[in-house]
């Protein structure tokens, strides 16, 4: 029987990262992110917090 770390290692020898790829975000649904996302502008854009903290 394999421990789990050498199932994990037989698993990683064998799959490869997919290259990363920019979609419409309407179009994500269902993939996983590979950076962060940061929005071009802010929005609403001017400060619109109700209290501080």
């Amino acid at each position: 029987m394999l421990t789990v770390e050498e199932a994990l290692e037989r698993i990683l020898a064998r799959v490869r990262p997919l290259a990363a790829e920019r979609v419409d975000a309407r179009l994500a649904l269902g993939r996983v992110l590979a950076e962060p996302v940061v929005s071009r502008r802010e929005l609403p854009p001017w400060p619109n917090a109700s209290m501080d903290g």
